[in-house]
């Protein structure tokens, strides 16, 4: 069967069933959004291609566990933001363990961009970056799963496993931060 254009429900019953058809199409079609979270929660392009073959892993070990009625996106989106957040807490046990006090490095510019494209983004751009990376893991990818994946806040809500509420909350916090340290930046880039 051909499983490029097929619903849902259809991609879940041929996972289920095992068709490696299905399994590449299933992939084919969410690594983009599992890598988007992993990178912008791990902040680093190798951990989070590390975290989405995980995240992969664990899709395929937990299918049976998936109601074929419900929407696949916010399902594997729960799955990879617990990925990283398990590698994120592996990770700083590692750090105490060996003393390390280091912060951990920016992540690169992508590397398949020429200069003329890195040197053409925009200023805003590059300082909403760099405050969005200052929030703690958390908070970039309830940011990022609301507004750039488009995920409803009930849909954030159930792939962090947090009532609606507080993804509500920590939304606004989070927004709030980022007016606070963009606000002096932009007034000035404005004047």
């Amino acid at each position: 069967m051909k499983f490029q254009d097929a619903s849902d429900g259809d991609l879940s019953r041929g996972c289920r069933q095992d068709d490696p058809a299905a399994w590449r199409e299933l992939v084919r079609r969410f690594t983009p959004l599992v890598y988007r979270i992993a990178l912008r929660m791990l902040r680093r392009p190798e951990e989070a291609e590390d975290a989405s073959q995980e995240a992969f892993m664990r899709i395929h070990r937990s299918f049976d566990s998936f109601d074929p009625t419900r929407p696949l996106k916010p399902w594997v989106s729960r799955i990879a933001y617990n990925s990283c957040l398990s590698r994120i807490e592996q990770n700083a046990r590692q750090r105490r363990t060996q003393s390390e006090a280091a912060a951990e490095p920016v992540p690169e510019q992508a590397a398949d961009k020429s200069p003329e494209q890195r040197a053409q983004g925009s200023e805003a751009a590059r300082l909403l970056e760099g405050a969005i990376g200052d929030l703690a893991p958390r908070d970039r990818v309830l940011l990022t799963l609301r507004y750039r994946e488009g995920l409803s806040d009930t849909e954030v809500a159930e792939v962090a496993e947090l009532p609606v509420g507080t993804v509500k909350t920590r939304i606004f916090r989070a927004r709030a931060a980022l007016r606070r340290v963009l606000a002096p930046l932009i007034g000035e880039a404005g004047a």
